[in-house]
């Protein structure tokens, strides 16, 4: 038996084991996790739990943790059966409720009917309600139905981007319960009582029979879209799907707030050892899916003590990356591509260009300086408020300078004008390494500072080399999606178990440049200097990456090195903006495009451009943040990712003449 086809000739001996496996590990989970958790119970009371005799530990059992058991194994099961279904209807076996944004649709639902409705609303209705929000979104921004892997996934990120900021701005403004949300948003199956149970349960269950009567049409759709519906299955089946795969992903989170991964990996697990078939995989699914979450809450228990909460979600996250991972390993997510050049119809010739750029520039410099907490219409009012705003001013012109850059490079290296350094993780890298800072003492702003953060920025790159698929740049960015989800939990269980003030470390984490000075600005000027002089140096090593490894090879560039050395220098970009303002999202992926579309392909024109068109963007973002809601605060990260949204959108659905491949 070859190594190669080993695997092939165990598939149905794991397909029979299975069940049995499944079960056995289902039931002792169980036990293990009824009895975690709590001091005050010992094993003679789980014992005699069914007797219900008067005691605290009953009490404790009962109102506790067999609501808590019993909500891991329904979230579980939950989001395992909606990953199913979504991948069968859509034909993707990238699709899954955190993918689709399903997760962050309802959650961004349930802090608005949580937080600013004056009437409450069923959670199971708010959650539901924004899944399917979420979902249509990233179906509609992918392009249908029969969206690409690569571009769907691109879509969720994009999408869930834009909800996390309106959902951090909705939070902020509600400081007396952010740190409950923010430790709800990570993903908790803590249970007060029966009452989400019993509101959740019956979705949980009714959906799971619809989608059991429907398991043949769902086999069906398999076979492809024509086959199919000669066959009698109409969209009928596929509207079905999707509404019980809502339904599913919104009761999980009304459970247990978001947790991704699961419904992502158990589906292509079971299709790996090749169960198919709906009435065997739907099942199935369900009871992995529990499994995998109760294990997921043991480790998170187990790991707990002393007051210390450790969220569910962050153990699924951590675990749940690797299995992306080895997924892109068999996903075909498109081959190699590259960005084709923009049409010179209206572009402006460089003189032209210079001067509006310029012109904007300035606008918006004198527009910071004079707009904040009311408008400063002297003179005198003025130079009062410069020392406050003109810091603010050049640390937000200088970061958004900086992503840009960034963007640049890894849009050259990925081939893909659709990516930027929250896409494959830099940001998040760089965001949890400025925590560990923070924790540690450290002052931003001082190099010891930012050499932290760029060793978080240069861990994604690390983990991208060595976890991530190296000669494919789509695959490149799905496996940076998922790094990216790591570091985001790890980040949130940093913020909620140190003890931090939770809205200023999601203010820091969304990227806010209040309290800036001058010396945080004098401290990034040199690697703003150094880093913008490296890139227009390195411009036609860019140029050669975006042609593809054979013709950038036929031009005398090593690409291996080339692409290396661009990521470090993009981590080294991203992580420096990082340490001057938090982590800022959609600045790196618009502003390169806009410098493509303004100038060019040539880096040499496209990169300085690039940056100034970031500058313009972050001040700007910065200005609305700090005026619009004045005398309160929006951080800056916030308002690029509600307003760049839209933005990205457009470019994720380019006109037919710009054939670009985002596959």
């Amino acid at each position: 038996m070859t190594a190669a086809n080993a695997p092939v000739r165990l598939r149905p001996f794991l397909a029979a084991f299975a069940w049995p496996i499944g079960l056995l590990l289902l039931v002792l989970l169980a036990v293990l996790d009824f009895r975690m958790g709590s001091k005050l119970v010992n094993w003679s009371d789980v014992l005699t739990f069914p007797t219900r005799p008067t005691s605290l530990a009953q009490t404790v059992l009962e109102t506790i943790r067999a609501p808590r058991l019993v909500a891991a194994i329904f979230v579980g099961a939950a989001l395992a059966i909606a990953g199913s279904v979504f991948q069968s209807v859509l034909r993707n076996p990238l699709a899954a409720p955190d993918i689709l944004s399903v997760t962050s649709g309802a959650q961004l639902f349930l802090v608005i009917s949580t937080l600013l409705l004056p009437v409450a609303i069923p959670s199971i209705i708010a959650t539901t309600m924004g899944g399917a929000v979420g979902a249509v979104a990233c179906i509609a921004l992918a392009g249908g139905f029969r969206a690409p892997p690569g571009r769907l996934a691109l879509a969720g990120v994009a999408i869930s981007l834009c909800f996390a900021g309106i959902a951090s701005a909705i939070v902020l403004l509600a400081d007396d319960r952010a740190s409950g949300l923010l430790l709800w948003s990570a993903g908790i199956l803590d249970q007060t009582g029966w009452s989400k149970v019993l509101m959740a349960g019956p979705a949980i269950i009714a959906s799971c029979i619809a989608l059991l009567l429907i398991a043949r049409q769902l086999d069906l759709l398999g076979l492809g879209e024509q086959t199919s519906a000669s066959l009698g299955v109409t969209r009928t089946t596929t509207l079905a799907g999707l509404i019980a795969g809502v339904i599913l992903a919104g009761a999980a989170v009304t459970l247990a707030g978001p947790i991704g991964f699961i419904g992502l990996a158990v589906p292509n697990a079971l299709r790996a050892i090749g169960v198919t078939r709906h009435h065997r995989q739907l099942p199935l699914a369900a009871l992995w899916g529990a499994n995998a979450l109760l294990t997921a809450d043991m480790i998170t228990q187990l790991l707990a003590g002393n007051g210390i909460v450790v969220p569910s979600g962050v153990a699924v996250a951590c675990f749940g990356a690797p299995a992306m991972l080895l997924l892109l390993n068999t996903t075909k997510a498109g081959g190699e591509s590259r960005m084709a050049a923009p049409s010179t119809a209206n572009r402006l010739s460089l003189p032209m260009l210079s001067s509006v750029i310029v012109a904007v520039g300035l606008l918006v410099i004198i527009a910071a300086l004079t707009i904040g907490d009311g408008v400063s219409s002297s003179f005198g009012a003025l130079v009062a408020n410069l020392d406050l705003r003109a810091p603010r001013l050049f640390i937000a012109l200088g970061c958004g300078a900086l992503l840009a850059t960034s963007g640049v490079a890894l849009q050259a290296v990925t081939r893909n004008p659709l990516c930027g350094p929250e896409t494959l993780g830099l940001s998040q890298g760089a965001a949890l390494f400025s925590l560990i800072a923070l924790l540690s003492g450290l002052v931003p702003g001082t190099s010891m500072f930012q050499l932290v953060t760029v060793a978080g920025a240069l861990s994604a790159v690390v983990l991208l080399m060595v976890l991530g698929p190296r000669r494919s740049p789509q695959k490149l960015i799905l496996a940076g999606i998922a790094i990216a989800a790591s570091f985001g939990a790890i980040g949130t269980i940093i913020v909620v178990e140190a003890r931090l003030q939770t809205a200023q470390a999601l203010s820091w984490l969304s990227g806010s440049t209040h309290g800036r000075g001058y010396d945080d600005a004098w401290a990034m000027l040199p690697w703003l200097i150094v880093l913008a002089s490296i890139g227009l140096f390195s411009s036609r090593q860019l140029d050669a990456l975006v042609l593809g490894d054979e013709k950038a090879r036929a031009l005398g560039v090593e690409t291996d090195r080339a692409r290396i050395l661009a990521l470090l220098y993009a981590a080294f970009a991203s992580a420096i903006a990082v340490s001057a303002i938090g982590a800022v999202g959609f600045v790196g992926l618009l502003a390169p495009h806009a410098a493509r579309l303004l100038a060019g392909p040539r880096h040499a024109r496209n990169l300085p451009v690039a940056m100034a068109t970031g500058a313009i963007l972050m001040a700007v973002a910065d200005l609305v943040g700090r005026s619009i809601i004045a005398p309160l605060e929006l951080p800056a990260g916030v308002v690029t990712a509600v307003l760049g949204a839209p933005f990205f959108m457009l470019l994720m659905r380019p006109p037919a003449s710009r054939k670009t491949s985002v596959s």
